[in-house]
Formats: structure tokens, sequence, C-alpha cells
């Protein structure tokens, strides 16, 4: 059992606005540990969602749905030396469509967002070693996360595995230098199966290629508050020869770049008591998929800018906060998780937060197409909404 440092319950509390954004772990990465514990630590965490959707499809038709989904997962990490530390969690899902239990291991996800209701499966294997105070080093399965610190919201236009409540992860190498003021690089080497990514990446892209094998992430953050910033980061993500030009395996292969920039600000600056946080995201492809290839009209590319524009406002009252988020994402934008290429988004959320491992969501999300596709009737519009509770704790 993990040695309990004096305080520590404390300071816990005293960071659940101030240092994690959205609910439980929804803005940490696996190799976010300041030090490593020494001894054995259990951890749980439960989510459960009770989501619906109406759409107006592009035929003119409409459907409704509705759907009681659950994801639990269970975390074990021992401090094996003052500076290398193991982890491994077990994750599952379970929803009133599909809750019968298939363990897999697999080095990609079998949906479009990550493991099928049903599953349980390895979303964290891996050793992280601290080499010097500046530097440490994750290799094995991990979770990747890059959000906007928005508050009530943790989005992102590039990388967050496992949000809401999906199942991904990322199988590779995550290096972090801690440089003056403040900044810390990151450097992630990740490793891409034929059969598809282990996180959301969205068609065109392909990687049965073999120069597609390995994709690479480098980001520049700083968590350091000053006057105006809470957070600043830029982001590069470089996908070889995974995009199809022109959609199809016959077709050219190009290599995918995506650049994002990140910021976001606080008023009045202190950490408790009603407060404003704005936070917002900028995404650039510069190489991107042909109109065509995206179902559009026209000739030329499709556009690869993204944007979005996070308002929160904390604590109205003790505990609760609301947000409001809207985004655009251009067609040839292709690697949010949580904006899906050419479409709008409108968002509100509430969020009553308890403590650090419990928090209630209501969210209420208005999706369209930014341009309508060939060959359809209309814009394909969709109205969502999802109440949630989310629990997490140290069990040993």
């Amino acid at each position: 059992m993990a040695e309990e440092q004096p305080g520590a319950e404390a300071a816990a509390e005293k960071s659940v606005d101030a240092d994690a954004d959205g609910s439980l772990d929804d803005a940490e990465s696996s190799i976010d540990i300041e030090e490593v514990e020494r001894g054995i630590t259990i951890e749980a965490d439960v989510r459960t969602e009770y989501s619906g959707s109406d759409t107006d499809n592009r035929d003119r038709s409409s459907e409704q749905d509705d759907v009681l989904r659950a994801r639990w997962r269970l975390t074990g990490s021992a401090g094996i030396t003052p500076v290398l530390r193991g982890a491994v969690r077990v994750a599952g899902l379970c929803s009133d469509v599909e809750c019968e239990p298939n363990f897999v291991i697999t080095d990609y996800i079998p949906t479009n967002s990550g493991m099928a209701d049903g599953d349980i499966t390895l979303d964290k294997a891996f050793v992280h070693w601290y080499r010097l105070e500046k530097f440490n080093l994750a290799l094995g399965r991990m979770q990747t996360k890059f959000v906007a610190r928005g508050g009530v919201f943790a989005k992102s236009l590039d990388r967050n595995n496992s949000n809401n409540t999906n199942v991904n992860w990322v199988d590779g190498v995550h290096g972090t230098y801690q440089a003056k003021a403040g900044w810390v690089s990151h450097v992630i080497v990740q490793h891409n199966a034929p059969e598809g990514a282990t996180e959301i990446r969205r068609g065109p892209l392909d990687f049965k290629d073999d120069d597609a094998r390995a994709s690479y992430f480098l980001g520049f953050e700083n968590l350091e508050r000053t006057v105006r910033f809470l957070q600043r980061g830029l982001d590069i993500s470089y996908l070889p020869k995974s995009l199809l030009k022109d959609g199809t395996q016959s077709g050219p292969r190009e290599d995918y770049y995506g650049v994002v920039l990140r910021t976001a600000n606080r008023w009045p600056e202190r950490d408790k008591d009603i407060r404003l946080r704005v936070a917002g995201e900028l995404g650039y492809a510069p190489e991107t998929q042909t109109r065509s290839a995206a179902g559009l009209a026209g000739a030329g590319d499709a556009d690869g800018l993204a944007w979005n524009v996070v308002l929160s406002l904390m604590d109205f009252k003790p505990d609760h906060s609301i947000g409001l988020n809207y985004g655009q994402v251009g067609a040839g934008w292709l690697l949010s998780p949580q904006f899906r290429q050419n479409e709008s988004l409108t968002e509100i959320r509430y969020q009553w937060r308890r403590s650090k491992g419990l928090a209630l969501d209501i969210r209420v999300r208005r999706r369209a197409d930014l341009e309508q596709l060939v060959g359809s009737d209309q814009k394909q519009s969709e109205v969502d909404f999802f109440v949630r509770l989310t629990w997490g704790g140290t069990i040993w």
C-alpha cells in the first residue's frame, strides 16, 4: 500500500477546479505524475451515462436513439524503484444494448470511437522512468491528453484518449522535458496497426501502408499561471503516408500534418469563488483530401481549418459550474476525438463537482454539417444530450 503524504487529501480537495478540468482525469495523461510513490496503489473509477439523440438525416428522414452505458476501470500501479514505476489498467464497457463480457487484447480500436460495448481490455500497461528532475519517459500502452483547460470542459482538436465513456489509448513512447519558465516539451511516437489506429482518427486517414506504421506528435505546453494565462500550448502531429488523397486505396497517399495552438485564461485571478474561464484552440492541416473525397462539390482540397472556444462560469454556486462551447471543423481536419469533420457544434454543459473524485455532468449539444454533401437532400443536424455521473478514487 502506498505511503500517504501529510496534507495530501487537503491538497487534492483544494485542487479540484484549479488543477483538474472536466470530470475525473479528463485532462490527465499517463505520464502526468510528479514523483514515484513507493509501494502498490489500486484505483477505481466508474462513469455511468444516459444519453439520447434526435437526428435529421441528409435524406430528410429522422431518427431518435437513447442508450444507458457504463464504463468501469481498475488501475494498479507500483513504485518499483525511486525512479521507476509501472501501471496497468483494465477498462470495460457495458450498455443496455450489449453487456456480455468479451475480454480482448488488440492493437487497434474496432469502432470509430474505441472499444465496443461489452469489451474488456487493457488500456494502460506501461513503465514510467524518471531519469532526472527535468526529464521522464513512459513506454508501453498509455493515455495521452492535450486539452484546452476550459474548467467545465476538457476539449481537444487533436489528442484526448478515452474521453467521455470511450476506451482507447496510445501504444508507443512518450517523453517529456521540463524547460525554463514552466515550458514542458512532449514527444510521442506511436504505433499504428494496418487495421487502424488505437485512438480516434477520421477517414480518409488510413494506416495500411508500411510507412504509416508510426506517427509522431510534438507538443509544447506551459501551465504556469501568469497575469493573463492559465495555459499556453502548441501541438504538431505528423502522420506519414496516411492520407488517402482522393479517398481510395489505389490513389495517391500523402503525409498528413496538423498544427494546434491552445490557450486558456481566467478572470479574476483566483481559484475559488465565482470566476470566468475562457479557452480556445485553433488548428490547421495544410495537406487535406480533395473536396470530392470529402463528398463535397467543387474543385480543390477540403478545408483544413478547425477552431473552438469555451466559456465556463466556475462556482456560480459552490461546486456548481456551467459552460458553453462552440466550434467549427473543416472537412479536412481529421484528428479531433470530440469534433467531427465538416461540422459546427454548440454545447452547453452543467457540472456539479462535489469533490476531486465525484462529478455530475449534464450536456445539451447541437451538431450540424457545415457544407451539404453531394447527393444529399439537406445538411444533417443532430440534437443530443447526456446525464453523466463519474466516481473515482484510491481503494488501496
